[in-house]
C-alpha cells in the first residue's frame, strides 16, 4: 500500500515537473519571438539585407541608362522596329510580374528552405550572366534589312530575359523587408540607408551614357559590374532572415488573388502614383546623354552629385519631420511646390540668356522637393499589411506582381513617347550637335512632359487613404495579429 502510494507521488511529481518544464520552454521560445518582434533589427541582418541596393544600382543603373543609348543610338537600330520592340517589351514586362509573385507567395517551404531568399540565390547567377551577354551586339551592320532584324532579335530576346530574371530576384529582395519589420519607420530607415548604399554604388555607373560607344571598355566594365553584383547577392542570402510565422503563409489560387489585390482601394492609389513615378524615372534616367547635350557632357558627374546630395538630403530632413507632420502631408506639400516650380522653370529654360543658370537650379530644385519620394516604401507596404489582416496572410509577391502589371509598361511607354518627340523635332541620332528645334523637343520632355506626370502622381498621392486614425487602427490591428501568429508558431515548435 506505502509502494503503491509511493509510486503514485512520483508520478505525480514527475507529470508536474513535465508541466513546468514545458511551460517554460513555452515561455522562452514566445520571449525570444517576441523579442525578435519587439526589437530593432540585428545590424547584421540589417547590413545583409541593404547589400541587395548594390547590384539594385548598378546592374538595374547600368541597364536603364545604357540599353536605349546602346541599341537605338550606338548600334542605330531603326527606329520603327525599336518601337515594335518596346511594345513586346512591355507585354512581357507587364505580364511575367503577377506569375512571379503568386509562384514566390506559394513557395514550398519545405522543399526550397524559405520563400524569398532561396530566388536570390539560384536566380542571381542567371541574371548577372545575362546582363553581361547582352553588351555583346549580335550585329553591329545598321545599314542591311538582315542586319538590323538580327539588331532588332537581340535587342528584345536580351532585355526580355534580362527584365524576367531581374523580376524573379528583385521582388524576392524587395519582399524581404516587410516581411522582417512591421514598424514604418524602421522599414523606411532601412529603406533609406540602402538608398545611401546606392549612392555610393551610383558612383559606379554615373559616366555610363559617356562609355557606352567604346564597346570593349564597356563590356569589361559590366564583367566587373556582374561580379560585384553577384558577391553582394551572396551576402545578401548569407546575412538575411525571413521571419518563421510568416514561413507557411500562402497565396489562393492566381485569379482570386488577383482580384482580392486589385479591389484594395489604398494599393490601387498607390499604384497610379508609381505608374507615373516609374514613368518618370524611365525617362529621366535612360535618357540622360540627351539631357547632357543641353548641359554639356563633360559635367555628367556634377549632374549625379547634385541628384544625389541634395535629393537624399531632403529625404533625411522628411523622416526627422514624418512623425509631427505624417508622411502623407509631407509628401503631398513636397510634390505640390515640384509641380508649381516646374512649371515655371520650363518658361524660364526657354529664355537663351538664362537657360544653362535655370537648367542648374531647376536640377537642384527638382531633387529637393522631389526628396519625399522616400515615403513611396510607406505607401507600397501599408496595403500588404491591411491585406494580411484582411485575409490572414502576407502576399507580398502578388502585390508587387501586380504593381508591375500596371507599372512596368511605363519602362516602354516614356521611351516610346520620347522616341516620338524626338522624331517630330528633327532629333538626329549619335550626335552632339543638334537643331534648334530638336533642343526644344529635349526641353519639353524634360521640363513640360515629365512636370505633366508629376501632377498626375499628386492626385493619387492624395487619394491614399491610410492615414491619420485609419493608419494607427491598422498598426494596432497587424501588432495584434502578428502576436497571434507567433504564439501559433511557438506552439506548434516545441
Amino acid at each position: 500500500m506505502y509502494s503503491k502510494r509511493l509510486l503514485e507521488l512520483k508520478i505525480k511529481a514527475k507529470i508536474n515537473l513535465f508541466i513546468v518544464l514545458t511551460q517554460e520552454c513555452i515561455n522562452k521560445k514566445n520571449f525570444e519571438i517576441k523579442k525578435m518582434s519587439v526589437n530593432k533589427l540585428p545590424k547584421k541582418q540589417v547590413s545583409g539585407y541593404i547589400m541587395g541596393m548594390v547590384p539594385l544600382t548598378i546592374i538595374l543603373g547600368v541597364f536603364r541608362l545604357a540599353y536605349i543609348k546602346f541599341f537605338f543610338d550606338s548600334l542605330g537600330l531603326d527606329a520603327i522596329l525599336f518601337v515594335i520592340g518596346m511594345v513586346i517589351f512591355m507585354f512581357i514586362n507587364m505580364t511575367n510580374d503577377p506569375i512571379i509573385g503568386q509562384w514566390q507567395d506559394n513557395t514550398n517551404v519545405e522543399k526550397r528552405g524559405s520563400r524569398r531568399i532561396f530566388y536570390i540565390k539560384y536566380f542571381s547567377p542567371l541574371l548577372v550572366i545575362v546582363f553581361v551577354l547582352m553588351w555583346f551586339p549580335w550585329s553591329t551592320d545598321n545599314a542591311s534589312p538582315l542586319g538590323q532584324f538580327v539588331m532588332f532579335l537581340h535587342f528584345v530576346i536580351s532585355i526580355s530575359i534580362f527584365d524576367t530574371l531581374s523580376n524573379i530576384v528583385t521582388m524576392a529582395w524587395m519582399a524581404l523587408l516587410p516581411d522582417m519589420t512591421a514598424d514604418l519607420g524602421e522599414r523606411t530607415k532601412i529603406n533609406f540607408f540602402g538608398s545611401i548604399l546606392g549612392l555610393f554604388a551610383s558612383f559606379l555607373v554615373i559616366t555610363v551614357p559617356t562609355m557606352v560607344d567604346n564597346l570593349q571598355f564597356f563590356q569589361m566594365y559590366n564583367i566587373v559590374v556582374a561580379v560585384i553584383s553577384y558577391t553582394c547577392y551572396l551576402l545578401v542570402v548569407k546575412f538575411s532572415k525571413e521571419r518563421p510565422e510568416h514561413q507557411h503563409d500562402k497565396s489562393p489560387p492566381l485569379w482570386t488573388a488577383i482580384k482580392q489585390t486589385i479591389k484594395s482601394k489604398s494599393f490601387m492609389m498607390y499604384v497610379g502614383f508609381n505608374f507615373f513615378k516609374t514613368l518618370i524615372s524611365s525617362i529621366q534616367l535612360s535618357y540622360v546623354f540627351l539631357f547632357l547635350i543641353l548641359i554639356g557632357p563633360e559635367n555628367v558627374g556634377l549632374y549625379f552629385l547634385i541628384v544625389i546630395i541634395v535629393g537624399w538630403s531632403s529625404s533625411i530632413l522628411c523622416m526627422k519631420l514624418r512623425k509631427k507632420h505624417g508622411f502623407k502631408k509631407l509628401l503631398l506639400r513636397f510634390t505640390t511646390i515640384q509641380f508649381v516650380g516646374g512649371f515655371i522653370l520650363f518658361f524660364l529654360v526657354l529664355i537663351p540668356s538664362i537657360s544653362i543658370p535655370t537648367m542648374w537650379i531647376g536640377l537642384a530644385f527638382s531633387a529637393f522637393f522631389g526628396g519625399a519620394g522616400v515615403f513611396g516604401v510607406i505607401m507600397q507596404t501599408l496595403p500588404i499589411d491591411e491585406d494580411e489582416i484582411k485575409y490572414g496572410s502576407r502576399r507580398e509577391g502578388m502585390f508587387y506582381g501586380i504593381n508591375a502589371l500596371f507599372t512596368k509598361p511605363t519602362e516602354s511607354i516614356g521611351p516610346i513617347i520620347v522616341t516620338i518627340v524626338l522624331g517630330l523635332t528633327g532629333y538626329v541620332q549619335n550626335s552632339p550637335i543638334q537643331t534648334d528645334l530638336a533642343m526644344f523637343g529635349i526641353i519639353f520632355v524634360f521640363y513640360f512632359i515629365v512636370n505633366i506626370f508629376v501632377a498626375l502622381s499628386l492626385i493619387f498621392a492624395y487619394l491614399f487613404p491610410l492615414e491619420g486614425e485609419k493608419l494607427e487602427q491598422l498598426e494596432t490591428e497587424l501588432e495584434e495579429l502578428h502576436k497571434k501568429k507567433r504564439e501559433e508558431f511557438a506552439s506548434k515548435n516545441l
